[in-house]
């Protein structure tokens, strides 16, 4: 029987949970199905992160996250293309670089920014809707401080120190926390008082975050307006300049900065799309996510429009993936009854939304979580454990502890949960008298053993005992009683941390002596010696000084665990610990081995399958600004 072709258009929140739910039911019939996710790019886009980048609170490469990572070992096949038509007749989609057939399609080709046809937007203002949107912003803002700067003019000065974002929405009120944050940072940088600046959040209804119930909305009112933020409600802009906007009622704010955020509708080219058309761009569905037109076509995500209690289902991440499990049920329902499978029949499809969290720069948010409302820290460490916990369904421990150095540990100027405590790095150069003095002790602990006859005394009594105790007191003697033997590392090592700060091993330790040690005790005792002058020439050369930081803490936890080592084994821990940070670039053959050694692994195929944040470096200010350019011509 033919393969079942399943083909999913777009990589965003709803295309990713798509194809992850289908490897699910799908990965034992490999055979007669396959996935194809198809998209213009090679990354997974954060998009709800994205002020984050705007506001030059983190790097790109923190909203990135590569669709080869995502997938590895998965049965879901990437394409990078742009599609150009859909034949829906034929079941063909045609590309740039090729064409696909497919059985089953789910279209998950997102939303973009409505402009509400008013005149002026599209050629005047900047969108959040995108990355190359978030760093076009964040080059235009720090241009502008930096004209403001030179300008003597006190008027143009105004209209450059004017940021105005438009729209109340959760976009609108994260990008203005975002610049609540950075312009005094900017301002310092360029030598501009900070009291000239002017922020305003510009809405056409007559109060922000209307999802939001009243309490954390006015909490989110009154932190905006503590921060020197005029909240202009009521204020429907009816035409954009180059240097400025008009509201209506006839008042003219003169600006050179208009980020435009206000409203989603679906792309154009989900719109051009033949098949019923919705609302605002979207594609009409019923409530299994199909299009009335095609029942091997389901549309989820931004660019789908259904009726829920007679409002349209809202444009945001749980709709997104909700509508996405909708369509996967739908699609295994499908395919399983034609190859002949049980299957469970899909259910229509039913919102469950949590809740909404709307973070106001790094340090504060709001939020209202099942039926329960909060604000500030506690608001804010709510919205990283829920940005983890979905990482880490994305792509595992990994990706939960990417984004907690990314969005806590690494932040700078003090915009993180918790403040600067974790962004100032201590020079490299001073953990090097720190590494070489540990290099010393291990080689003190190594050719110590070697005097004494570690590499030639066969028995293996120098690492073999029955009790710790033994080990203090008297070697031959715990030679003799094997039979009880519990794992051990030298009497030298003993007597060297002594006294320990165990009183008897635990049992693990009596365990691994038992199951192990026991079979072979000369082969550990040379692995024991050869590990720690290893590790002590590594420390030395500072060459691979990560593993042997490792090692040297694997050793440390043995001797402590086997009630061998005393209280200066917590010093040997904490300094191990210290190395992992990349202590051998600092006048060690790190600084040279290791990027060797990079560019060789991202030679290999595997390369690609085992990074998390991937793709190209930052945009140069160069090149941002070569792009601004043609965009403008």
């Amino acid at each position: 029987m033919e393969k079942k072709h399943i083909v999913i258009l777009g990589g965003g929140y709803a295309g990713v949970h798509a194809a992850k739910n289908l490897h699910k039911a799908f990965r034992k019939m490999q055979d007669q199905v396959s996935i194809t996710l198809i998209d213009r790019g090679k990354h997974h886009i954060l998009m709800t992160e994205l002020h984050e980048v705007a506001g030059n609170r983190v790097k790109q490469n923190s909203v990135k996250i590569s669709f080869d990572r995502i997938f590895s070992g998965k049965m879901v096949n990437v394409v990078q293309d742009e599609i150009k038509d859909i034949n829906f007749k034929d079941q063909i989609l045609t590309g740039e670089r090729g064409s696909y057939h497919y059985d089953q399609l789910i279209l998950g080709t997102g939303g973009q920014t409505a402009d509400f046809r008013i005149p002026g937007v599209k050629e005047n203002a900047f969108y959040l809707w995108s990355l190359e949107d978030a760093l076009a912003i964040r080059y235009h803002i720090e241009t502008m401080v930096k004209e403001a700067a030179k300008e003597a003019d006190a008027d143009k000065r105004k209209q450059l120190l004017t940021f105005v974002v438009a729209g109340g929405g959760f976009t609108g009120v994260e990008l203005v926390g975002e610049l609540i944050e950075w312009l005094p940072v900017l301002c310092e940088k360029n030598k501009v008082d900070h009291s000239d600046v002017r922020i305003i959040n510009c809405e056409a209804l007559g109060s922000i975050l209307n999802m939001l119930p009243e309490k954390p909305r006015n909490k989110a009112v009154h932190y905006m307006q503590k921060k020197g933020v005029e909240i202009m409600l009521n204020s429907l802009i009816t035409e954009v300049t180059e240097d400025g906007f008009t509201i209506r009622g006839g008042e003219t704010i003169m600006t050179k900065t208009l980020v435009w955020t206000c409203g989603v509708r679906g792309t154009e080219f989900g719109e051009s799309l033949t098949i019923t058309d919705g609302k605002m761009g979207r594609k009409l569905v019923n409530e299994y996510m199909q299009s009335p037109d095609y029942k091997n076509v389901y549309v989820v995500g931004d660019g789908m429009y259904f009726q829920e209690d007679n409002r349209p289902v809202p444009q945001i991440v749980e709709a997104a993936e909700q509508s996405a499990k909708t369509a996967c049920d739908g699609v295994i329902y499908t395919i399983k009854t034609e190859l002949g499978k049980k299957a469970e029949p899909p259910k229509p499809f039913k919102s469950n939304f949590h809740g909404y969290m709307v973070s106001i720069g790094g340090r504060y948010a709001v939020s209202h979580t099942a039926g329960v409302s909060m604000s500030g820290f506690f608001a804010q460490a709510m919205k990283h454990m829920v940005n983890m916990y979905y990482q880490f369904g994305v792509c595992g421990v990994n990706g939960a502890w990417t984004y907690l150095k990314h969005e806590i540990l690494e932040i700078k100027n003090k915009r993180s949960l918790i403040g600067g405590m974790a962004s100032y790095r201590v020079p490299s150069y001073w953990t090097t008298f720190l590494r070489m003095f540990l290099g010393v002790m291990w080689l003190i602990e190594g050719f110590g053993k070697i005097a004494e006859g570690w590499l030639t005394d066969t028995t293996g009594s120098k690492v073999y005992w029955s009790t710790a105790a033994d080990a203090v007191g008297s070697a031959s003697e715990a030679v003799g009683d094997a039979a009880t033997a519990v794992a051990g590392v030298a009497a030298e090592a003993v007597k060297q941390f002594a006294p320990p700060l165990l009183a008897q091993p635990l049992a693990l330790y009596t365990w691994i002596n038992e199951t192990f040690v026991s079979q072979a005790p000369y082969l550990f005792q040379i692995m024991i010696v050869l590990a720690e002058v290893g590790i002590g020439l590594c420390f030395l050369g500072g060459l691979f000084t990560f593993p042997a930081a490792i090692v040297s803490l694997g050793l440390s936890v043995m001797f402590l665990i086997g009630a061998l080592a005393g209280k200066e084994i917590l010093w040997y821990m904490a300094v191990s610990i210290v190395m992992l940070g990349g202590a051998g670039r600092a006048f060690g053959l790190d600084y040279w081995v290791m990027p060797y050694l990079k560019k060789l692994w991202n030679k290999t195929p595997l390369a690609k399958k085992t990074y998390l944040f991937m793709g190209e470096p930052e945009f140069t200010k160069k090149q941002m600004k070569r792009k601004l350019d043609r965009t403008q011509d």
